[in-house]
């Protein structure tokens, strides 16, 4: 038996801590004898004198002498020194090289090795399972698996088309792109042909004002637009396009004009206003005119119409051929403008046959090939006035020609300029 040094308890020979408290033993060597000297040294320490704590005795202590019998341990007092002198306790781990047992006297190396086992185990699943669900999820989105096999079952027919001679899939989706490119480029060439033909023939400021400056930059104003479907569908007058000169918005007194009161009596709706303004047209008499703005409420009528439907540069305040009431003040005012886009309405509402005044007979030249439909009106202030709906090619515009201070023969040879200009461009 081997006693422990530290609580007393009794353990076997073999063991190397003490089961109890954990305390290493010391086995005492067997094969040294002690000197007959230290034997007489050695006496048992009495229960009550024993201190608190005692440390272990050194290594290679004493073995008994012969003949004597070591007392027992005292259950509940240890054992101390043999000279009964006390000494400081040192704990186990406090011993180099000393091995610390847990608190149960079983070694702790082989949990903390099935602990650290469990943990890497752990690690693992949750890793493999983290892998499993993002395989899982990049297969459902598509990422892999199944478009990979597609593309690689494409590779592999196109590969095979070419090895027995056909066109391969790249091949056939250049040659496809060729084609889509040769097709929207011809796409694109028909949209171009389509949309120039329903541009059509385009009148500019810039060829009128060239031909008005070259007479007066103030007497003079001139203005025309292609007769189409965006004129037609203009709300207003406001609205259209329409190629003019410097003075195109200026009032000039509106002899010979007879569009607003036939365009008036056309919206009203009232037969006997538009039978007085279809006379009127077809033969510029004036009592008719006259009779048919009165038919529509008078004159303030008139002027309303034309305000509502952004013909601002109109307003009439005498009839038509009163010569005193101009003399007293009394005047009718229009522009080029208003006059060349009254025109295009007229011809919307067919009033165009109506216009038959032969021009031509007073100066006017007219291009070989045009139809031309037009009023003249002169008046005071040396007024001359021409307005017209003209048509040639297949194309429509309207032209408007005011003039002061020019006399006849002036203005008649500004209208064949301008009717010249106008041909050309409807026959591009």
């Amino acid at each position: 038996m081997v006693y422990c040094t530290e609580c007393g308890f009794a353990n076997n020979d073999g063991d190397a801590f003490c089961t109890q408290c954990g305390t290493p033993l010391e086995h005492p060597d067997a094969g040294a004898a002690p000197s007959a000297a230290a034997a007489p040294d050695r006496t048992l320490v009495e229960p009550a004198a024993a201190p608190q704590r005692y440390a272990a005795p050194a290594p290679q202590a004493a073995a008994p002498a012969p003949g004597v019998v070591p007392a027992p341990p005292v259950v509940g007092a240890p054992t101390g020194p043999i000279n009964g002198t006390t000494a400081p306790t040192v704990p186990a781990a406090a011993v180099p090289g000393a091995p610390v047992p847990p608190a149960n006297g079983a070694p702790a190396q082989p949990q903390r090795k099935r602990s650290t086992a469990i943990i890497v185990i752990l690690i693992a699943l949750i890793c493999v399972v983290s892998l499993v669900i993002g395989l899982f999820v990049t297969h459902s989105m598509g990422l892999w698996g199944a478009n990979q096999s597609a593309q690689t079952t494409q590779t592999a027919s196109g590969t095979d088309d070419q090895s027995k001679g056909g066109t391969s899939s790249k091949s056939k989706k250049q040659s496809e792109s060729e084609a889509d490119k040769t097709k929207d480029g011809e796409d694109k060439q028909d949209t171009k042909s389509e949309e120039a033909e329903e541009t059509g023939p385009v009148i500019t400021s810039s060829q009128l004002s060239e031909i008005a400056d070259s007479y007066s930059s103030s007497d003079v104003a001139v203005s025309a637009v292609v007769i189409d479907d965006k004129v037609a569908k203009a709300k207003s007058s406001e609205d259209a396009v329409i190629a003019t000169t410097a003075q195109s918005g200026k009032q000039f007194v509106a002899a010979g004009l007879y569009l607003p009161v036939y365009l008036a009596a056309m919206d009203s709706g009232n037969d006997d206003a538009k039978a007085q303004a279809a006379t009127m047209m077809s033969t510029m008499d004036n009592a008719s005119g006259n009779n048919a703005a009165a038919a529509l409420g008078g004159w303030d009528a008139v002027n309303s119409w034309a305000s509502s439907h952004g013909y601002s540069g109109t307003t009439f305040s005498r009839n038509y051929g009163d010569v005193a009431a101009s003399n007293n003040g009394y005047e009718n005012y229009s522009s080029s403008r208003d006059a060349a886009l009254m025109l295009a309405s007229v011809d919307a509402k067919g009033g165009a046959s109506l216009m038959n005044v032969d021009i031509a007979s007073e100066g006017v030249t007219i291009p070989s090939g045009m139809t031309v439909h037009a009023h003249r009106g002169q008046g005071i202030q040396d007024t001359w006035n021409y307005f017209a709906i003209v048509e040639a090619n297949g194309h429509k515009a309207a032209v408007a020609v005011t003039t002061q201070y020019q006399g006849k023969a002036v203005a008649a040879e500004l209208m064949s300029k301008v009717l010249a200009s106008v041909d050309a461009t409807l026959k591009q």
